[in-house]
C-alpha cells in the first residue's frame, strides 16, 4: 500500500493548508507506531522534523538586469529585492533568508560572476567550488531579450557545470521577461499569455538556449515574473529535479497558487519516502513494513484534512 500513491483527481482536492509544525505530523502518525520503543519513536520524530523543516539553499545566478529579484519575489511571495543589490564588483554571494512561520525558511544566494571581468575567473572558480557543497539547486536567470549569451555559456561550461555535476546540484535555466520577446505588442495582459507569433519565438528562444548551453530542453523554462506566466510550470520543474527529501522545502515556501497538484503530491510523496526510509533504518523490515502500511493512511489524512 505504501508504494501505491493514490491518484489525485478534481474530486479530491489537496488541502491548501501547510502543516504548522513537524510535531503535528508526528502526532498524526504516532498512534500507528506503538510497536516502536521510545528511542525509535524519537528517531522517527527527528527525521520528520529534519525533512519538514529543511531549509533549502538555492543559488540564483544571472547577469544584472535579468530579473532575479522579481522572479524570486513572484515565486516565493516575499520581498527579496535586496537580492539584486549586490554590486558587480563583489566576490561574495549575498544570502537572503525567507522566513517560514513555523519552519526553517528558504535561503536564496545571489551568486556573483556572470557577466563580470574574466580576470576574476580563478576567484569565481574557487567560490563556486565551495558553494556547490551547500546548494540544493541553481536557478540561472537569463533576460529574454539578451542575445549575448557567450558569457553565460563560458561561465556555465567552464566553472559551474563541473562542480554542479560533481555535487549533483541540478541547474535550471530560467528565461525571464518573455513578455518582452518580439512581437511584444502581441502579449495579452488581460489573460497574461503571449500571442501566436510571440509564443513561437519564445519556444525558439528556449530551443536556442538549450542547444547553445548543451542542456536538455527540460532544463530551460520560459517565464514572465511580472505577468505570472508559467510560474507553475517552473515550480513543477524544480520539484521534479530535487531529491525526494528536499521537495517539501520548496513546495512549502512557494506561493500556493504556483504549486500544482502534481508538485504538491510529489512533495508529500517525498516526505513519506523519507519517513518510510527512517522506519526501515531503525527496525527490521518485517516490523517496518506493517507499521508503514498502518501509518500511510494517517499520513494522507494529515494532508487531505
Amino acid at each position: 500500500m505504501f508504494n501505491q500513491w493514490p491518484a489525485l483527481g478534481d474530486e479530491e482536492p489537496l488541502s491548501s493548508a501547510k502543516p504548522d509544525t513537524s510535531a503535528g505530523l508526528f502526532d498524526q502518525l504516532s498512534p500507528h507506531l506503538t510497536a516502536l520503543t521510545a528511542e525509535q519513536l524519537e528517531a522517527v520524530r527527528a527525521r520528520i522534523r529534519q525533512v519538514v523543516q529543511y531549509q533549502a539553499v538555492v543559488g540564483v545566478l544571472g547577469k544584472t538586469g535579468a530579473g532575479k529579484s522579481s522572479l524570486c519575489n513572484a515565486l516565493f511571495g516575499q520581498e527579496t529585492a535586496s537580492v539584486s543589490d549586490v554590486e558587480a564588483c563583489t566576490r561574495h554571494p549575498q544570502e537572503i533568508t525567507l522566513s517560514y512561520q513555523n519552519g526553517k525558511g528558504l535561503s536564496l544566494l545571489d551568486v556573483p560572476g556572470v557577466g563580470e571581468s574574466t580576470t576574476r575567473d580563478a576567484d569565481y572558480t574557487e567560490l563556486y567550488a565551495s558553494l556547490m557543497k551547500e546548494l540544493d539547486l541553481i536557478l540561472w536567470v537569463i533576460k529574454a531579450d539578451d542575445r549575448a549569451l557567450s558569457v553565460d555559456e563560458q561561465v556555465y561550461r567552464d566553472i559551474v557545470q563541473p562542480y554542479a555535476d560533481q555535487h549533483q546540484v541540478p541547474v535550471i535555466f530560467v528565461i525571464n521577461q518573455v513578455d518582452k520577446i518580439e512581437p511584444s505588442r502581441e502579449w495579452d495582459w488581460q489573460r497574461n499569455l503571449p500571442g501566436p507569433r510571440q509564443a513561437a519565438n519564445i519556444e525558439t528562444k528556449r530551443a536556442s538556449i538549450s542547444r547553445q548551453l548543451g542542456v536538455s530542453p527540460s532544463q530551460v523554462c520560459a517565464v514572465s515574473a511580472e505577468a505570472g506566466y508559467q510560474l507553475v510550470a517552473l515550480i513543477d520543474t524544480v520539484i521534479s529535479v530535487l531529491p525526494a527529501e528536499k521537495r517539501w522545502s520548496i513546495a512549502r515556501e512557494a506561493r500556493e497558487e504556483h504549486v500544482s497538484k502534481k508538485s504538491r503530491q510529489a512533495a508529500e510523496q517525498g516526505l513519506w519516502e523519507s519517513i518510510r526510509s527512517s522506519l526501515l533504518g531503525i527496525v527490521v523490515r518485517e516490523v517496518a513494513l506493517p507499521l508503514a502500511n498502518r501509518a500511510f493512511s494517517a499520513f494522507l489524512n494529515f494532508f487531505r484534512r
